[in-house]
């Protein structure tokens, strides 16, 4: 972007060093994705989270969903003991773990975790139902908001397009937005015209 690009150039000419810290810190990140993957990130892949960028000096791993919007990212998976500044002096210490920045499901709540607790909650993700039969080909869970979740949840395995209407709106889902909801065909089939069948069932979770 052009506001970018004049802020880049402002701090190459006004900061030299700092600018060329800045280069060496962006070439470590890009470096850093390019290793090979641990296998909790791998695990957290497969149930559909995008690992997007590396911080190489802390190696701190940022996780987004395919829904979330450009440069969001609901999960920070922490490798590392803290930052580093580049004579090798530790500038901030935390202690390993995960930060959950918004729910994920039943299962996956907003927190802190250890690494052994957010191993124990990836367990339980991979024995539901869904999981169990997708994880072979790399299947990636719906990104659901908290009142599509509500809504899906409260469907009937079958259903009429009035029934799943009615209970849509007083959920507090707009008419228009439950048309669309309905037509996604990863979570819904058309049984026939106005009748639909739930293809997920989030068992476990």
């Amino acid at each position: 972007m052009e506001t970018k690009d004049k802020y880049r150039q402002y701090i190459k000419n006004k900061y030299p060093e700092q600018y060329q810290i800045l280069l060496n810190i962006e070439r470590a990140n890009e470096e850093a994705m390019q290793l090979p993957k641990d296998p909790l990130v791998e695990r957290l892949e497969i149930l559909g989270f995008r690992r997007i960028a590396v911080t190489a000096l802390s190696n701190s791993h940022f996780f987004c969903m395919p829904g979330d919007k450009k440069g969001e990212h609901g999960l920070t998976f922490q490798k590392g003991e803290g930052n580093y500044s580049r004579t090798g002096e530790l500038s901030i210490s935390y202690e390993q773990g995960v930060d959950v920045f918004k729910s994920f499901g039943q299962i996956l709540k907003e927190g802190s975790y250890s690494l052994e607790e957010f191993d124990m909650l990836l367990d339980r993700m991979e024995r539901s139902q869904f999981y169990r039969g997708k994880k072979a080909n790399k299947a990636r869970i719906p990104v659901l908001s908290m009142l599509q979740r509500k809504v899906y949840d409260s469907l009937p395995q079958i259903f009429p397009w009035a029934q799943g209407k009615e209970i849509a709106f007083n959920a507090g889902m707009p008419h228009r937005t439950a048309q669309r909801f309905f037509g996604n065909q990863v979570l819904f089939h058309k049984v026939k015209n106005g009748t639909y069948m739930k293809k997920i069932v989030f068992e476990e979770m």
